[in-house]
């Protein structure tokens, strides 16, 4: 592959229809060799405690969510949690926001240490992703 790629992802929202991707693309970029780097920030922080919230769905996919549940269980996918973990045997590193953890009032040992391996700032982490992609989602 010559040198090394990079992917760098800012998860923000926490809904279903985000994290789902975010196990997708972390477990794929990372089978595929790439650098992965994942920070959470607002809402989707939440998903990484270690006693989250509840799943959401947004209301414009409610309908849709008992089909699609029913269907990831038929092709037997993994969860999201449990895609991002295999991601993170591969190497992938996942990051929370140390700002909006501050502001919450939520500190390093509040989230999951087996998803979680630091809570750092914007900066830090937007040094660590340089001259790699970076997705928002």
């Amino acid at each position: 592959m010559g040198e090394n790629k990079k992917i760098g992802m800012v998860v923000f929202s926490g809904t279903e229809d985000k994290m789902i991707p975010v196990g997708v693309i972390s477990q794929g970029a990372a089978a595929m060799g790439y650098d992965v780097l994942i920070f959470f920030t607002g809402w989707a922080m939440f998903r990484l405690l270690k006693k989250p919230i509840e799943p959401r769905w947004p209301k414009e996919f409610e309908q849709m969510v008992p089909s699609l549940v029913d269907g990831m269980k038929r092709i037997k996918a993994p969860s999201w949690v449990d895609m991002l973990r295999q991601a993170k045997e591969m190497g992938a590193k996942v990051y929370v926001c140390s700002m909006m953890s501050q502001a919450a009032g939520l500190r390093k040992e509040d989230f999951d240490s087996s998803l979680v391996d630091d809570v750092v700032g914007v900066a830090a982490f937007l040094e660590m992703a340089e001259g790699g992609q970076v997705l928002f989602i």
